[in-house]
């Protein structure tokens, strides 16, 4: 059998065990890059060589930086100062969505979802305010926030490289989708409070124990650590937008924040380890190797000369980007939005190489359609989360999200075409 159908048979059998979760997503990850391997498209060390990347280090040493701010009060400070900020729960609910959405742009955005949902319960229990009102729109936040900088989510380091290894000079820039990003954070938090507040539950559909909304006592951490905390997190931020200035690469900075939270116990070498987010790297480490098989068996250009007889009759741009937006919603909302990246940004630039079309301009739809993980709880590890505390079941989620999710897509179309050129 020719070896590109063989690898879009690998291919096609890992989403379908992405989307069931027969095995655990770093299993099936790994099993469809050692079936690539078996092909013949890719030798060993390219198997594995994402593994020692840069990437996986930026991934590992900022999720160090999350947890010192969490362990150290500096996140759940911003809660305190939300609540006073907050009157209303509509304006809570507004201003929880943007917090949870800038927060996800730097940290781990499940770290970001449970700190703000233990938080919140907290401020429930003292306001009155309704958690099943509350609970959503943390997710929507955190969701939307992830694109803010390209450290925010692991998906979107991999787009970074695999522009970059085109070799055509293009690459995504620390904040490249922090405008859209934004946009669609506010947008959620305007939606959700207004229109999308009466499509969430009127009440909870369960009964909380104690072991729900109580909030970490961080009175025995000196301040310090958490002034530092936020100093190291800023100076992050600083050094890894101004790389190309600096000399400094974004991994070195990220190793660099990392073992200062370590050296002054801002974490344990212990609980640095413990936060290191394993599952995610594994899958990242695997799924980059797939492109290369895709490309080397041949199966890509297959996907593009269908593409070509499919799409050939097609001139508008825009049409495209909304094609790919319809394929990719109903994946990403049955499996991890990460692997759904992994999965389809191959195929899109195989398809966008054999229509001309600019292959930044695709990766950002694929990145953006990827995010529309909003209308399932089982789309994300974070929308299960809050499946308990905000006391929703399966329709819950779908009954909000759909028209957002709708919405957001509109809005992302409508700026990659205002904002990219769309063709080479």
């Amino acid at each position: 059998m020719n070896q590109g159908i063989i690898i879009l048979i690998i291919v096609l059998v890992g989403l379908i065990l992405f989307i069931t979760e027969k095995f655990p997503l770093p299993v099936t990850a790994m099993l469809i890059s050692i079936a690539c391997y078996f092909t013949g498209a890719i030798d060993a060390k390219e198997t594995f060589k994402a593994f020692g990347s840069t990437n996986v280090m930026i991934i590992a040493a900022m999720a160090i930086l999350g947890e010192a701010l969490f362990r150290t009060g500096a996140a759940a400070q911003i809660g305190i100062v939300l609540r006073k900020v907050a009157k209303t729960e509509r304006t809570f609910i507004f201003a929880i969505t943007v917090v949870g959405g800038i927060l996800s742009g730097f940290l781990s955005n499940t770290g970001c979802a449970a700190l703000l949902i233990a938080l919140t319960l907290g401020i429930c229990q003292s306001t009155g305010f309704k958690r099943n009102k509350l609970m959503y729109p943390i997710i929507l936040g955190c969701c939307f926030g992830g694109g803010i900088t390209t450290v925010g989510s692991n998906s979107t380091l991999f787009l970074k490289q695999s522009l970059e290894e085109m070799g055509n000079g293009q690459t995504m820039a620390f904040f490249e989708l922090a405008p859209l990003s934004i946009i669609l954070i506010v947008v959620a938090g305007l939606y959700i409070s207004t229109i999308g507040y009466k499509f969430m539950p009127e009440e909870p559909r369960n009964e909380l124990d104690d072991s729900y909304g109580k909030e970490m006592d961080y009175s025995k951490v000196p301040g310090w650590k958490k002034t530092l905390s936020y100093a190291i997190l800023i100076l992050n931020v600083v050094f890894m937008y101004f790389e190309d200035k600096i000399g400094v690469n974004l991994a070195v900075t990220a190793v660099i924040g990392a073992a200062v939270c370590v050296i002054f116990n801002l974490v344990s070498v212990k609980e640095a380890t413990r936060c290191i987010p394993l599952t995610g790297i594994m899958v990242y480490a695997c799924m980059v190797p797939v492109s290369t098989a895709l490309e080397n068996s041949g199966a890509a250009q297959m996907i593009a000369d269908l593409s070509m007889k499919v799409l050939g009759g097609i001139s508008n741009p825009v049409i495209v980007l909304t094609i790919f937006f319809i394929a990719i919603i109903p994946v990403t909302l049955c499996m991890s939005n990460s692997a759904t990246v992994y999965l389809f940004a191959p195929i899109a630039l195989a398809i966008s190489a054999s229509l001309g079309m600019n292959p930044k301009a695709v990766l950002i739809c694929i990145r953006m359609a990827a995010t529309m993980a909003i209308a399932t709880p089982i789309a994300m590890p974070m929308n299960a989360m809050a499946v308990e505390p905000g006391g929703y079941n399966f329709m819950d989620f779908v009954k909000p999200g759909v028209l957002l999710t709708v919405i957001a897509s509109v809005i992302s179309i409508a700026y990659i075409a205002v904002f990219y050129p769309l063709y080479l």
